[in-house]
């Protein structure tokens, strides 16, 4: 039996349900083929950054997962057990997000609960994913992918065709070593099993709230899930012998038993997992037709919640991308910039939850780190600037935006009653791209039709700077422009995924030209962006 589809995604775990989501939500048919039988059981990845959040937002997620989070990540101690009277505060960076920088902040909620919400948003908007699906050969020539998927439960072969196919099968990824793929890093750092049991700690915590106890007496950690859910980490050494079969039922209520200090608890085990604390990056992000994403393309220590938020917004920066060529108004070259652009990104986080996980000192605020990252590609336009076109720096710290491009284009809310129901800059982002105006829209807006017409590009104009007689309104414009770095007649192109191209500091006759140009490089045409003067 053979089939044909847009994109193939193997793995339909965080990171794939998720490239699945922002796929179909751009309107790419895919496929989505996971070798278990269903979503996690286990909790796994926890916070959601505002980062994301914004990006769930896009899609329509952020309520859902609003309603099965919280924003408040709890109270973060250290002692020998939980049920010891010492409990010392261990001080965390500060992760709500500020009001001015985002309409949403930092979310809660495990991975066994935020799957299924990734699962129905997928199949709702057309995705097509499979379960107790594996993969078991795949081949690729310059048009397409012919990947041969197996129904673990009938033994049922079938081709699928594609155009495109994302690696999204996890650390280990059989992809990957299947392309020959190496990865740089120091590599694996802790082996670690996970117990999630079902417990009554009441005794242990006496009234005292607790969401994650670091345990100094067995270098493990006892996390909070549910109100009798409780996940407790701890390490393994196979250079001494010990393997991950040692954790029994009866020796994981051992081991439950010592952190929480309760010695005659009967805990209920639900499940145990191993893996690996590592840290590495994959030396190459694409190959060919074929992409990696999330752990596929890069693991690093759990310290600092980036990883699997790392994964999720891979997934996004590859969707519209691909979405973009599928539709023919960008080149196969913009697609070189998913492997420019994130596998900086990767090391960046890698080398921030290493120094979380050695006890280094906060050298960045969390927002700065979680949303805060900067683009370098040959998409975004060069500016001249004191270092050099365009800026080398890595990060930009949100609550002082400078509209640079390559760097996420600030919230700005706007008026009530805003076309359908957006509040902020950011909900204009998503399907196309969109050039924001002020005080000059309607020359803008020749322009922008001008420049977009002839090239097929979808261009949404939206006068997000521009002020009015009332006191409020001249505030959000002068905003605005602040956070765009722009004059009251500027406008600034930005992509899909929220992040600035180009800045027009004015109009002109040549706008539709300049505009046209940075457009071409936003979508790997290969022309280069006129850069505006200051």
């Amino acid at each position: 039996m053979e089939e044909r589809t847009a994109v193939l995604v193997v793995g339909g775990s965080l990171v794939g349900l998720s490239a699945a989501v922002f796929l179909a939500h751009q309107g790419v048919p895919c496929v989505v083929a996971e070798r278990h039988v269903g979503t996690s059981i286990h909790p796994r990845a926890r916070g959601i950054t505002a980062r994301s959040m914004e990006l769930f937002r896009q899609v329509g997620l952020e309520d859902a997962v609003r309603a099965h989070g919280q924003d408040d990540i709890g109270v973060f101690v250290r002692a020998r057990a939980l049920a010891d009277d010492d409990h010392h505060a261990v001080v965390m960076p500060q992760t709500r997000t500020p009001d001015e920088v985002s309409p949403t902040t930092l979310y809660a909620c495990d991975q066994d609960r935020l799957e299924p919400l990734l699962l129905a948003r997928a199949r709702e908007l057309g995705a097509d994913v499979r379960f107790g699906t594996e993969l078991v050969d795949f081949t690729q020539s310059r048009d397409e992918v012919s990947a041969v998927l197996r129904d673990r439960g009938s033994g049922e072969r079938r081709t699928v065709r594609a155009r495109y196919l994302v690696a999204a099968d996890g650390g280990r990824s059989p992809v990957r070593e299947r392309l020959g793929i190496s990865r740089s890093g120091p590599g694996t750092l802790q082996h670690q099993v996970s117990i999630l049991f079902r417990a009554d700690l009441d005794r242990a915590l006496r009234g005292r709230e607790v969401f994650a106890c670091f345990l100094e007496t067995m270098s493990g950690v006892l996390v909070r899930r549910d109100a009798d859910v409780w996940q407790m980490g701890v390490p393994f050494t196979p250079e001494r012998g010990e393997s991950a079969d040692d954790f029994t039922d009866e020796r994981c209520r051992e081991v439950v038993r010592t952190g929480t200090g309760l010695a005659d608890l009967d805990a209920e085990i639900d499940s145990v997992l191993s893996w690996e604390i590592a840290a590495l990056v994959a030396d190459r992000f694409r190959e060919g037709r074929i992409f990696l994403a999330g752990d596929s393309a890069h693991v690093s220590s759990p310290r600092g919640g980036l990883g699997g938020n790392g994964g999720i917004q891979d997934a996004h920066n590859l969707a519209w991308k691909l979405a973009a060529v599928l539709a023919g108004h960008a080149g196969e070259r913009l697609l070189d910039t998913y492997e420019t652009e994130r596998r900086p990104i990767a090391f960046l986080n890698m080398e921030y939850a290493l120094g979380r996980m050695r006890g280094e000192p906060w050298t960045q605020e969390y927002n700065t780190v979680s949303l805060g990252y900067r683009y370098h590609s040959p998409a975004f336009a060069a500016e001249e600037g004191a270092d050099g076109p365009g800026g080398n720096e890595k990060l930009e710290d949100p609550t002082a935006p400078s509209g640079r491009p390559g760097t996420r284009a600030a919230h700005v809310p706007l008026p009530a009653g805003y076309a359908d129901g957006a509040s902020s800059t950011l909900d204009l982002f998503g399907r196309e791209f969109v050039l924001l105006t002020g005080d000059c829209d309607a020359e803008w807006r020749t322009a922008a039709k001008q420049a977009a017409d002839g090239r097929g590009i979808p261009l949404a104009v939206h006068a997000a700077g521009a002020g009015d007689a009332s006191a409020e309104g001249a505030a959000r414009a002068e905003r605005w422009r602040v956070a765009y770095g722009l004059p009251a007649e500027g406008a600034v192109l930005v992509r899909p995924d929220g992040y600035i191209v180009w800045r027009g500091r004015r109009c002109g006759d040549d706008a539709a030209e300049r505009l046209g140009a940075a457009l071409d490089a936003a979508c790997g045409r290969g022309r280069e962006p006129v850069s505006d003067p200051g």
